[in-house]
């Protein structure tokens, strides 16, 4: 029977010194910096950023640099990727997943949110209903639902709707374009208004019609 190469114990103390040493830096150091600051080799250090970048954690850009990244979502994306090759089909199960979690997650953040997060919230809706740009208005779209996901708390499902980011973006142009910016505005603003207010059941129930909406992605 062939024996199993194990990962070699110096490559996961590069990678956590990595994560702990230079968490607070947008770009690593070149290469053999890095092996001199770490004291281990530079195959080793090759092998701990792979490592990261696999986990989401950095994004290795060829000519340019490694940069620091918080993509923790990002084998989730690859495995779906893999598991459903098909886009029309990837959205269809992206758009259940989204009926069956955000309603609740936005009953969950009019329960549990702090002031501050409310007023991020709101500023997040107001440069929504001020912008022109489209991107711009995708973008803050986008922030508007990472937001309430991460107000309510739970770090599995915000990291799980994050999952296949282009997917997502992708979800929001056609539902921005097919449902009307206006009616995704007011649809926002009654969102907002009961999570401020605190009641989880019209938050629910104002984000199940936002996801109900005709021509809903």
């Amino acid at each position: 029977m062939p024996k199993i190469a194990k990962r070699p114990p110096l490559v996961e103390e590069a990678s956590n010194a990595l994560l702990n040493d230079y968490r607070d830096v947008d770009w690593l150091p070149a290469e053999r910096r890095l092996s001199e600051e770490l004291g281990v080799s530079r195959t080793v250090v090759r092998e701990a950023v792979k490592r990261l970048e696999m986990q989401g954690m950095l994004e290795v850009r060829h000519g340019v640099g490694v940069k620091v990244v918080r993509r923790l979502w990002q084998p989730i994306r690859v495995s779906l990727e893999r598991e459903l090759p098909d886009a029309a089909e990837r959205r269809r199960q992206f758009q259940e997943l989204r009926l069956w979690t955000e309603p609740n997650l936005a009953a969950q953040a009019a329960r549990r949110a702090a002031k501050s997060d409310l007023r991020q919230l709101r500023v997040i809706h107001e440069d929504f209903a001020a912008a022109a740009d489209y991107d711009e208005l995708v973008g803050l779209d986008l922030q508007f639902h990472h937001q309430l996901a991460d107000m309510a708390g739970n770090r599995v499902l915000a990291l799980t709707l994050r999952s296949v980011g282009d997917l997502e973006e992708e979800n929001r142009r056609m539902t921005l374009a097919k449902v009307g910016i206006d009616a995704a505005r007011a649809h926002h603003q009654a969102i907002l208004e009961a999570v401020e207010q605190g009641d989880p059941e019209v938050a629910r129930q104002a984000m199940l019609l936002h996801l109900q909406a005709p021509g809903s992605a």
